[in-house]
């Protein structure tokens, strides 16, 4: 392979470098939202951060499922990649206008006094959305290290145009839209630039890519179909919690919910970026449910000595950090709840996504990927029934164990629709259940046993994901 059609797949490389950029990126977030919480009023910020995730929600159907495919396919051809990204682009913009128009005119019902934080929150997702296909085109030639750049000047313009707001005394909404606004104009260059830069003039045709790549628009959204409908009802189990709390509870319990998800949320980036890196190189071996298999049990029994000390690690430095960084209201109980006891409750979802991730590649590169979206719609529908039953008399509190629940069954769904699924790694999967069970909640009571349970797991995995690799080197020899 030329270097202009990228680099050979390395899965384990690829994550890394996501996951440093991901956790860059989200550091870098988390800032933003430190200095939004400190500049906006608790009420002002909760219905902005409700308004971008109802747009979210609502455009996210628009990519679909095709970045996904290039993510999937792009490895067979690089060289094929930038017109698939432009093919991509076409039809995205093509259904982009009327969706637009009539999310937005049913969110102006709504919130008829906002017009401006309207039009800014759909700026920003379309402008998300556009960015998706290169990115995935960068990470199937081999160049996540390129896509890992370009997260980090997007959320690098954002927070300091959000300091210099602050600095200079803003204590309006709408400034800091518009530098989210030029924060998701600067990655969608950023990213489109590389890809440009990185695959050069050479292009073959989209064929290559496979027989839902031809000219013909029908058989490509037939085969994104799965991941496009995965893709308009993953946003809603995230959201749903905040949804019903904006209904019964107001604003406020919004804004407290969003502040202890949105620093559980940034641990996720870790388990999003193994799964984007295994996408290719599982796509690569889909014909082969061995090969599928033992790739996951590989990564799996890697994953599995990371989930004990992760957990440890976000118990003891989260909370005490939402007392040192955001206003006293966030960690007071007056909204509600206490920020920090909402992630806590949080915290045994990220081990189990953890997990999931290698379950959740197999079902997308694998032979059925409607599988994926009936994982999807699954997790709705329990969202929805958990929200319902925890919210209304709980608020936050309750929030915070419904989204608990919704991680607890996506786990154990995606291990039932997973690729030969009786065939998951029983040790790991067992150690980082421990862990998921017991670190957080020993946090609360005695911190040494939790830290003490914590390296006990650890020490317990890692021989177990040495062996692991060994078989599969055995095997590959």
């Amino acid at each position: 392979m030329s270097e202009s059609a990228g680099r050979p797949l390395d899965a384990r490389r690829d994550a890394a470098w996501l996951s440093t950029a991901e956790l860059s990126a989200i550091g870098l977030a988390l800032v933003g939202q430190v200095l939004l919480t400190s500049a906006l009023a608790e009420t002002v910020y909760g219905r902005w951060i409700l308004l971008l995730d109802i747009f979210i929600a609502a455009f996210l159907v628009l990519d679909l499922g095709l970045p996904t495919l290039l993510a999937r396919d792009g490895p067979m051809q690089p060289s094929s990649l930038r017109p698939a990204v432009w093919r991509v682009w076409g039809m995205q913009a093509t259904v982009a206008v009327p969706v637009a128009l009539v999310a937005g005119m049913a969110v102006l019902q709504r919130h008829p006094d906002v017009p401006e934080l309207v039009a800014a929150a759909a700026a920003v997702s379309l402008l998300h959305l556009a960015t998706y296909a290169p990115r995935a085109a960068l990470r199937a030639a081999g160049e996540a290290r390129l896509e890992a750049w370009s997260k980090v000047v997007e959320r690098s313009v954002m927070t300091g145009g959000y300091a210099l707001l602050m600095a200079n005394g803003e204590t309006a909404v709408f400034p800091y839209a518009m530098v989210l606004i030029t924060g998701a104009t600067a990655g969608l260059l950023c990213s489109a630039f590389l890809l440009h830069r990185t695959l050069g003039p050479s292009q073959t045709d989209l064929s290559d890519l496979g027989p839902a790549w031809s000219m013909s628009w029908r058989p490509l959204v037939l085969a994104g179909a799965p991941f496009a409908l995965t893709a308009a009802v993953l946003p809603y189990v995230s959201r749903i919690e905040k949804f019903l709390l904006a209904e019964v509870h107001g604003y406020d319990a919004v804004a407290v919910f969003h502040v202890a998800q949105m620093a559980w949320a940034a641990g996720l980036v870790v388990p999003a970026a193994v799964r984007s890196a295994l996408i290719p190189a599982l796509g690569a071996v889909r014909s082969s449910s061995t090969a599928m298999s033992a790739t996951m049990r590989e990564a799996e029994a890697w994953i599995a000595p990371l989930v004990p000390m992760g957990l440890f690690a976000g118990a003891c430095t989260v909370p005490p950090l939402f007392s040192l960084v955001f206003p006293a209201s966030y960690t007071s109980g007056v909204l509600g709840a206490d920020a920090g006891h909402l992630f806590l409750i949080l915290l045994p979802g990220w081990g189990l996504a953890m997990m999931a991730t290698p379950s959740l590649a197999g079902i997308q590169a694998g032979m059925n990927p409607w599988r994926y979206a009936g994982h999807a719609a699954t997790g709705l529908c329990f969202a929805v029934v958990a929200g319902a039953l925890l919210v209304p008399a709980n608020g936050p509190i309750g929030a915070a164990w419904a989204a608990l629940s919704v991680c607890t069954v996506l786990a154990l769904l995606a291990l039932v629709l997973r690729p030969s699924w009786r065939d998951f790694h029983v040790q790991a999967w067992t150690i980082a259940t421990l862990g998921c069970l017991l670190v957080p909640w020993l946090w609360t009571h005695a911190w040494g046993a939790s830290l003490a349970v914590a390296a006990t797991l650890t020490g317990l995995a890692v021989p177990a994901a040495r062996r692991a690799t060994a078989v599969q080197g055995d095997s590959e020899g």
